[in-house]
């Protein structure tokens, strides 16, 4: 437990440094404009529109009903960045599933997962780290998983260390680098995972609807 605590301190200060250190642009809020025709939309299902999974209400929130399953992708090429959002599973229902897209840079035919990663926001493994279709991602025995048969499509995983999420109903922020083959995630302040064994490919980021409604603010991007 003391080596980890130790790791995920010199960790932490590692993670500043190079936010301080590499920023090139000043951080964008991917919310400022509400028109979500300029993103990309993806689901299965033909027919949906954007308007019909995610949308906006007057404070600036966006909510996504979960269902059909899919996704919404900022239009930008991003390699090196820093990115945060709030999320929040509403009051009164059942948190259920969803995640932010990291790299996504293509979209196999008849899958709602694009070939990218993923950190996970499903409830009770916020802080994992999914990549798809091809995306390698590796990390300590202990937490990694790799499934090329899986019936979505060829899978691999690094889980969380720990856990950090708010009660249902509550904000969560969650901010992740990615810096090369780097990727940290922070969950409310604390560092829940890590590799340094990613796919460097660019990519855009986005959102998914994976199961029942959730709710987002505040996505913000910082370009390294």
């Amino acid at each position: 437990m003391k080596k980890t605590t130790f790791l995920i301190a010199g960790l932490s200060v590692a993670v500043l440094f190079v936010s301080l250190s590499f920023a090139q642009e000043k951080p964008k809020n991917l919310f400022a404009e509400r028109d979500l025709t300029k993103w990309d939309f993806h689901v299965v299902e033909k027919g949906v529109k954007v308007q019909d999974v995610f949308s906006f209400n007057d404070d600036g929130v966006l909510n996504c009903t979960g269902k059909p399953f899919g996704y919404l992708a900022a239009p930008s090429i991003y390699k090196n960045f820093k990115v945060s959002v709030e999320y929040a599973w509403p009051e009164g229902v059942e948190p259920t599933n969803s995640g932010v897209f990291l790299r996504i840079n293509a979209q196999p035919k008849e899958s709602f997962l694009p070939r990218g990663f993923e950190a996970q926001l499903q409830h009770g493994n916020a802080g994992d780290l999914w990549g798809f279709h091809g995306m390698r991602i590796d990390g300590p025995k202990d937490r990694h998983t790799d499934n090329p048969t899986h019936e979505i499509g060829p899978i691999c995983g690094v889980k969380k260390i720990e856990g950090a999420e708010e009660k249902p109903g509550q904000w969560n922020r969650m901010e992740i680098l990615v810096v090369d083959s780097l990727i940290v995630i922070s969950l409310n302040g604390k560092i829940v995972n890590w590799t340094n064994q990613a796919d460097t490919t660019p990519g855009k980021v986005g959102l998914q609807s994976e199961g029942g409604p959730i709710k987002f603010r505040n996505f913000i991007l910082t370009e390294l």
